[in-house]
């Protein structure tokens, strides 16, 4: 079955191929291992001895539900920096893995110790297996993309790429703090977009505003510039828009 289309929107989303890094030893880990994707309930690990690989959103949220419901030990392993949370006694932050040997872990400060299981809270990747690889978005899970102008519309910027003429765009595909607000705003602007109720600038233009968004992401250093980041990056969509509604959950 095929059928052609003046428009594509890829809305797919990004939080369903997980990112599984390689760590020396794992695949000989004598425990479980898998990734937060899967994560269903922490009844299963009670009394057990964890460690997490991440320092993220879901490190955080897996490292309180384990500890919630009975785990003995919950270890976050962070690449950069720690979460540094005043966190209850039974969790703790250590830096990277760096080996595994049976049931012993190795961390780069050169501690080590057991565990029963091995959760990785490593993120997602990018994935479109119906994309052709010119047009297909890298991949990234940060605040401003590479070839999207306003985050939503393609152009074909880095080598390997092509343009589409304006007719691709990629909807919720960067990193997050406002999820359906922005959603939101990202899908009337695409819309107004399509219909001719906003006019782009040239292509020039776009690509000028992309590169110098992209370089923004530099900037981006802690959680209170991402959100800010993020805030004008939403506020900017409305204003295309003439949309007057209170978008700024920062105040």
């Amino acid at each position: 079955f095929e059928q052609e289309f003046d428009r594509l929107i890829v809305a797919s989303g990004h939080f369903s191929v997980p990112h599984v890094p390689s760590f020396e030893g794992i695949d000989k880990f004598n425990g479980r291992v898998m990734h937060s994707h899967d994560f269903r309930n922490a009844r299963e690990f009670t009394g057990q001895k964890i460690l997490l690989i991440g320092s993220s959103y879901s490190a955080e949220d897996v490292a309180l539900q384990l500890f919630k419901f009975g785990a003995e030990r919950v270890t976050i392993s962070y690449r950069t920096n720690k979460m540094g949370f005043h966190w209850p006694d039974k969790i703790h932050e250590v830096p990277l893995l760096t080996k595994i040997d049976g049931k012993t872990c190795h961390f780069k400060d050169g501690t080590s110790a057991d565990y029963d299981a091995i959760i990785l809270c490593t993120g997602y990747q990018h994935h479109f297996p119906f994309m052709p690889s010119e047009l297909a978005l890298p991949n990234g899970n940060i605040y401003n993309l590479p070839n999207l102008y306003r985050n939503l519309q393609w152009y074909g910027v880095t080598d390997g790429k092509k343009d589409a003429s304006g007719r691709l765009f990629y909807i919720g595909m960067q990193d997050q703090f406002y999820t359906f607000t922005m959603f939101m705003m990202q899908g009337l602007w695409i819309a107004n977009v399509i219909k001719g109720l906003h006019v782009t600038p040239d292509r020039e233009e776009c690509v000028k505003d992309i590169e110098k968004m992209y370089a923004a992401n530099a900037d981006l250093t802690d959680c209170t510039k991402q959100i800010y980041g993020q805030t004008e990056y939403v506020l900017q969509l409305a204003a295309d828009l003439g949309y007057t509604e209170k978008l700024d959950c920062a105040e």
